[in-house]
């Protein structure tokens, strides 16, 4: 017997296998990674929204961005071509560790999202407080507070 998709055991030799399967599979460990993401940093569980601005994708576009992150590595690492009937040539395998490397790759790719909305919030901060007269107040708030408490620090600056 081999492990063959998700949650079945075939026998060898056997090449029925459901690839949609294994997508779903990859695609919720990749959205697991994402969902972990979330509760690292300042963003916490909200829903998408506009703050000062600047967009902020929220819980919804961190985890699809590991799902998809996750999915779009695991098909690069198959060699298989899709044939007529849409099953793949030769026949693929999910391994378990295959999985574990969805969760971590969404965990990464969501991470990076994460890191490049951050930057756009961070330079904004930067160019309004560089605008303002000092101030220590916000200048401490802006060196400790989230991105977005950063932010709106400097725009608070007289």
């Amino acid at each position: 017997m081999v492990y063959d998709g998700f949650l079945r055991v075939m026998k060898r030799g056997e090449t029925v296998h459901d690839l949609v399967v294994d997508l779903v599979a990859i695609a919720v460990c990749g959205a697991v990674g994402g969902f972990v993401n979330v509760f690292i940093g300042d963003s916490g569980l909200h829903l998408p929204t506009i703050e000062q601005g600047v967009f902020r994708p929220g819980y919804m576009g961190v985890v699809l961005v590991g799902l998809v992150a996750a999915v779009g590595a695991w098909l690069a690492t198959q060699s298989s071509a899709l044939t007529g009937n849409m099953t793949p040539s030769p026949p693929v395998t999910l391994r378990l560790s295959e999985l574990s490397t969805a969760i971590l790759v969404g965990f990464g790719g969501a991470r990076w999202f994460k890191s490049e909305g951050e930057t756009t919030i961070f330079r904004r901060t930067a160019a309004v407080a560089a605008s303002k007269s000092a101030d220590s107040e916000a200048a401490a708030t802006i060196a400790s507070g989230t991105p977005i408490q950063a932010l709106t620090a400097a725009i608070r600056m007289q």
